[in-house]
């Protein structure tokens, strides 16, 4: 039986997300580095702090388009099922890279996102680079993936772009449009059913496709949107994966 849980708070965040009394302090954007320490640590760090690290058109975007930092730090538990240093997790359409580098830094995974504009690979880079951590950024599409190398993948509904208006995309650098949609849904779910058995999926707003039938999914979390883990070939749906923290 899959489990519904409430909406989740790490340790020192306060209900609207942002770090309550105690929490550790915000660093300043001059030692960026105190955020990877502060996450590492399992202290929480606001959006807007860790955000500094981008540039501001990629700050203005941020809320519409980058997984928020507690539900990264929770998907990447979820991949990772405690074994972070064997798990390689794979993000599609990685954008400036906030969840790649929140997974690298909590789960101490090998984090690869693969991102379409080349534009966003250069902020991800940059970013993943002035906070210290070690992320696989490439330009690319999921068909140049193999998925019998991927432990865990994570969607946060990466081709909703093509449904935006114009003013709500993040620029016009690259196709969007209805086709394209379908085009990398249908390729997201091909990926899905080549992947090996015990392959755990997270998906945060969906993704716009089907679950193949062999994924069952396990959990679900209500944050700002449904937080939902899907395993491959798993035989136990009602056991949890994860005990949940007092």
């Amino acid at each position: 039986m899959m489990r519904v849980l409430p909406r989740r708070q790490s340790p020192g965040s306060a209900a609207n997300g942002e770090p309550s009394p105690g929490a550790p302090a915000a660093s300043s954007p001059r030692d960026l580095r105190t955020i990877t320490r502060t996450l590492q640590s399992g202290g929480s760090v606001a959006d807007r702090e860790f955000d500094e690290v981008f540039p501001s058109e990629i700050r203005r975007v941020s809320k519409a388009h980058w997984t928020p930092v507690e539900v990264a730090r929770r998907a990447a538990e979820l991949l990772t099922d405690g074994h972070g240093a064997d798990s390689t997790i794979l993000d599609i359409g990685a954008g400036a890279g906030k969840f790649c580098i929140v997974a690298a830094a909590t789960a101490l995974a090998r984090v690869r996102g693969i991102e379409h504009r080349e534009s966003l690979v250069d902020v991800a880079r940059t970013a993943a680079s002035r906070l210290g951590v070690d992320v696989d950024f490439v330009r690319g599409t999921l068909e140049d993936e193999d998925p019998s190398v991927i432990d865990g993948l994570y969607l946060f509904n990466p081709f909703a772009e093509n449904l935006c208006s114009p003013r709500d995309r993040v620029d016009d650098t690259v196709e969007l449009n209805l086709d394209r949609f379908w085009r990398d849904v249908a390729a997201t779910e091909r990926f899905l059913r080549a992947a090996r058995p015990g392959t755990r999926v997270v998906t945060y707003c969906g993704f716009g496709g089907s679950m193949p039938g062999d994924y069952v999914l396990t959990l679900r979390e209500r944050w700002s949107s449904v937080l939902e883990l899907w395993v491959k070939g798993h035989e136990r749906a009602d056991a949890p994966l994860l005990r949940r923290q007092a």
